[in-house]
């Protein structure tokens, strides 16, 4: 199929071109009806090529002494060689004069290289589309979308024989006759049928289409249209020339009746697209359309009504119209990136559309200084003028556009900035909650969600709103180095997608939200701290009242008591007195060790009397005497190794440095099998570090935390601390705190 797609234009212009002599003219464009081009008793000479005497704008009126109307009306009655000599009589204008000129022509070959060059930049674009459609074709054999534009770009560039090559004045007067022109109106109306049947097709697939017969509706439309045509218009011209004329062209009502109805099917399948994908697609090609009719009235059929030319000349309207419309196809049809050209698409639309409204201006203010004064240069001057007073009005629209459209993407340091003011000390959720209800609004978000992670499932936060239709855009949350959690983000279907020019934007929110998110965490982490402090002070507080109110409390009533007995029995029985006096004595010892105890309890007494160097010194060495009494043991030993700066130490920083080391100790000596365990206190800027060590079995694999690791990790965080526990077969457990130096003691206070 691909090779017959390639062969039918080739094929089809070499034949018509080598039909018959040529006298190297053109007399037929697509608005060869308008005006001085149509046909009657003469015809206008709309492009010439090769060596022709015969100029642009000459009004052929006879060859051979015939009218124009006369060879019509008995075409193909003289047959025509390469190397007759033809006389023409023309009308020529020149210098404001018109002259009548007989003009002999010899008739040569087409000049069909000559006419590839002139017409360069169609027969390019043209091969465009064919190889366009060879590229789909390839890719997708199958679709009945890519079948239809391979069609296209097989037949459309066969109607290079209706335009731009066309009929020559000599065609006219028995040389090919109007068959090449008739061939290549109906190969374009194949074209244009062709293209309705790839709308039909996309993004889906009518179902009316694929039922017998039904893939032939598109075609029947350029043929209705072309009934129509001829019987109501073309068959109404006068004289018989011009009628001819009108016949003979089939593609343009074919034209004017399919490009709407093209427009009307992919505006269809935009609003029913089943995917956002389709949506995209179809988008796409709407784009590339509209893009084609910008160029085409802007630069074209607007500058011609209001001075009479286009501003741009027809092959340089195809270069701008063209490619990027083949580019929009071929993109849509393969779905190739949808998703990062929708972006740019939709900027670029706001850019076209800005561009066209200072376009439209600068020519209608041109317009009408030129038909004022007849000055086209102040024409020029007055429209850019204008052009340039409406510059601030254009980025205007285009800023109000841009966040209608995208909200604030385009401005970031807004978006962070507000974010930065959001109120970091509510609960977690709200802030959250918060913080992605502000996303939604500035950057016109359907769906978003963040989880924070957490090494415990109860401890992780996810919240979301809005709902997800499609893939949305996962932003890692990191701070640090450390991985906080993750932010999704989807757009609203109705606006673009994030493409790669929002990276810095999704960049900049991510940075903002890890902070705020570790903000969250902190204030979470905090709150949880106070909560433990605050818990375990009344725990404390409950402890010591118990011990009080049921230990000591009854003691001292009791004692009470039998101070009142002795009191009474001391002149009465001073015997009985004396032995109650005795029995408070050893009362009152076991009430005074009771409250050692309990004082104890609250801070260990050894680190007043002894610091806390001397304190751990003096519970290792009274250890490892008691551990060498015991026969048959090889009972493990610890040391302590201290550096001479390390103390004065504050109260809370000794008690937890204290309790982690003897805790430490504790777990080598039930569960880490040592021999030997030391204990390291340094003292580093701002902390205390305490490492303890053993050369024990480690803890093996699988191990849990128990109530012992935990509580040491506990007293070092809440001093804003961190404790560590790290275990290897070959060289035992190592438990490492750092303890910040939040508030240093006086040498007063550590004497004391």
């Amino acid at each position: 199929m691909i090779v017959l797609a390639w062969a039918t234009p080739v094929v089809w212009v070499l034949a018509a071109a080598f039909a018959g002599p040529s006298d190297g003219t053109t007399i037929t464009t697509p608005t060869a009806l308008a005006g001085d081009q149509r046909w009657g008793e003469s015809v206008t000479v709309v492009r010439t090529y090769g060596d022709t005497p015969l100029r642009e704008g000459d009004l052929v009126m006879a060859v051979d002494g015939r009218t124009v109307a006369e060879w019509i009306e008995g075409a193909g009655n003289v047959e025509r060689a390469v190397g007759d000599d033809v006389t023409y009589r023309v009308r020529r204008s020149a210098e404001g004069l018109d002259r009548i000129l007989d003009l002999d022509v010899s008739l040569t070959t087409y000049p069909l290289v000559s006419a590839v060059s002139a017409n360069l930049a169609t027969v390019l674009l043209l091969l465009g589309l064919l190889v366009s459609g060879t590229v789909l074709f390839w890719a997708r054999p199958r679709e009945a979308t890519c079948r239809a534009v391979l069609v296209m770009g097989a037949v459309v560039p066969a109607g290079v024989t209706a335009y731009p090559f066309g009929l020559g004045a000599i065609d006219l007067a028995g040389s090919r006759g109007v068959w090449p022109l008739l061939g290549g109106e109906v190969f374009l109306a194949v074209g244009i049928g062709a293209m309705l049947l790839a709308a039909l097709t996309f993004p889906w697939t009518r179902a009316w289409l694929r039922r017998p017969g039904g893939w032939l509706a598109p075609f029947l439309v350029p043929v209705v249209a072309y009934a129509v045509w001829a019987l109501t218009y073309a068959a109404r011209l006068e004289p018989d020339a011009a009628r001819l004329q009108a016949l003979l062209m089939v593609a343009t009502p074919a034209l004017l009746v399919t490009v709407p109805l093209v427009v009307l099917v992919e505006v269809q399948g935009l609003v029913r697209a089943r995917s956002r994908e389709d949506r995209v697609a179809v988008r796409l090609v709407l784009v590339g359309t509209l893009w084609a009719a910008l160029v085409r009235l802007l630069l074209g059929d607007l500058p011609q009504q209001l001075n009479g030319e286009p501003l741009v000349p027809w092959q340089a309207q195809s270069l701008l119209l063209l490619p990027p419309l083949l580019m929009c196809l071929v993109a849509a049809v393969l779905r190739y990136r949808l998703q990062e050209i929708d972006g740019v698409l939709r900027r670029s639309l706001l850019q076209v559309v800005v561009v066209a409204l200072i376009a439209t201006l600068f020519l209608a203010v041109a317009a009408a200084v030129d038909l004022a004064t007849g000055n086209s240069f102040s024409a020029v001057v007055a429209g850019g003028l204008v052009a340039l007073a409406l510059v601030p009005l254009a980025l205007l629209l285009r800023r109000v556009f841009s966040q209608f459209v995208y909200g604030d993407r385009d401005f970031p340091y807004q978006v962070v900035s507000e974010l930065r003011r959001l109120d970091q000390r509510t609960t977690p959720a709200e802030a959250l909650h918060d913080m992605l209800t502000l996303l939604a609004r500035r950057l016109r978000l359907s769906y978003a969600s963040i989880e924070v992670y957490a090494p415990s499932p109860e401890d992780r936060i996810a919240t979301s709103i809005g709902t997800t239709r499609g893939q949305p855009t996962a932003i890692v949350l990191e701070v640090g180095g450390t991985t906080l959690g993750q932010l999704e983000l989807e757009v609203m279907p109705s606006r673009g997608s994030f493409g790669p020019r929002d990276r810095r934007l999704l960049e900049d929110i991510g940075g903002q939200v890890g902070a705020m998110v570790q903000a969250v965490t902190a204030n979470r982490e905090l709150q949880r701290s106070r909560e433990r402090l605050v818990s375990a002070r009344e725990e404390e507080r409950r402890r010591v009242r118990r011990d009080l109110h049921d230990g000591l409390g009854p003691s001292l009533a009791t004692m009470a008591m039998k101070l009142e007995a002795a009191h009474e029995l001391i002149s009465a029985d001073p015997e009985g007195a004396e032995e109650l006096v005795g029995q408070l004595y050893e009362q009152t010892r076991t009430d005074i060790g009771e409250i050692r105890r309990l004082v104890d309890g609250l801070r260990p007494p050894a680190l007043d009397q002894l610091g806390l160097v001397s304190a751990l010194r003096q519970r290792a060495s009274d250890h490892n005497r008691t551990a060498a009494m015991v026969p048959g043991n090889a009972p493990m030993s610890w040391t302590v190794q201290a550096d001479a700066d390390v103390e004065p130490l504050p109260a809370a920083v000794e008690v937890a440095a204290y309790r982690i080391a003897l805790e430490a100790v504790n777990n080598s000596l039930r569960h880490g099998r040592a021999h030997l365990c030391t204990v390291a206190l340094h003292r580093r800027p701002g902390a205390l570090e305490v490492d303890v060590h053993d050369d024990g079995i480690g803890l093996g694999n699988g191990w849990a935390r128990g109530v012992g690791l935990d509580s040491m990790q506990e007293r070092a965080e809440e001093l804003g601390g961190t404790c560590t526990v790290s275990s290897n077969p070959r060289r035992g457990t190592r438990v490492h705190a750092v303890l910040p130096l939040t508030e240093l003691v006086d040498d007063e206070n550590a004497r004391s």
